[in-house]
């Protein structure tokens, strides 16, 4: 299994706070945190909100360029995002005018003010999201869904997606590796050839992995649903956690 999720999973007892918090009340933080951050209104909340998530996510001993990375895509989003408004704001004063192709591009105060709300809501909330991602393993999110009366079948999806992609992109590496070592991919013809190749032997391993593993589970006692033990009551630990972050959204939607 690759990416970061490994590396939550791994640390084992030795996981930081934040990250070994449970997993019920990081849904319940995550939820309200965005519910702040949509409601909030403003630039300082939503600003606020996406550093907030920053600082958590290098408490919990996450490398900061991995979160920075992830950003990179809800920012070049918000940054269009903000854009789009130039053209269809016109309210308050002008602020400059710019020559765009046989028209003039006329930036308002509204229209510079409606699209730097959108875009620190987009980076408040995908940073809210990415900090839960980043320090949450999958199996401890799902045991919280299923305690909050989610769909059994959406929860087992979910784990065996996640299980599974990693298992796919392990399998077409390799598939990749063998067709570099017999002079795959050299030229941009027998890259078309090999990529046409690989996925062709993807999607048949892929139905044979498939096939297999649903034998190993029905040869396991698997009757249509994944069983797993409940979550235990909160710690003190987590109800003090659960207040303090809380507390934190409240001041963070009083300054709004």
């Amino acid at each position: 299994m690759g990416g970061h999720h490994h590396f939550i999973d791994a640390q084992g007892e030795d996981r930081r706070l934040l990250v070994a918090l449970d997993g019920r009340v990081k849904l319940i933080l995550l939820v309200a945190a965005l519910g702040v951050n949509l409601t909030a209104g403003g630039l300082r909340t939503p600003a606020a909100l996406a550093i907030t998530a920053f600082l958590l996510v290098l408490l919990a001993g996450v490398r900061p360029a991995l979160f920075l990375r992830r950003m990179m895509v809800p920012a070049t989003l918000a940054l269009v995002a903000m854009i789009t408004q130039f053209f269809w704001v016109e309210s308050g004063e002008i602020l400059v005018r710019l020559p765009f192709f046989a028209w003039s591009l006329t930036i308002t105060s509204g229209a510079l003010l409606r699209g730097l709300e959108l875009a620190a809501r987009i980076l408040g909330g995908m940073g809210v999201l990415l900090f839960f991602s980043l320090t949450t393993p999958l199996p401890e999110l799902m045991r919280a869904a299923r305690f909050f009366r989610c769909p059994p079948v959406l929860v087992e999806l979910a784990l065996i997606m996640y299980r599974y992609i990693f298992l796919l992109l392990e399998e077409g590496e390799r598939i990749r590796g063998a067709q570099r070592a017999r002079l795959g991919f050299v030229d941009f013809r027998t890259g078309l050839r090999s990529s046409g190749t690989l996925g062709g032997m993807l999607v048949l391993r892929t139905y044979d992995r498939a096939e297999r593993s649903f034998a190993a589970m029905r040869c396991r006692g698997y009757s249509g649903a994944l069983t797993g033990y409940p979550p235990g009551p909160l710690q003190s630990r987590d109800w003090l956690l659960l207040t303090a972050g809380l507390v934190l959204l409240a001041g963070l939607y009083a300054v709004r």
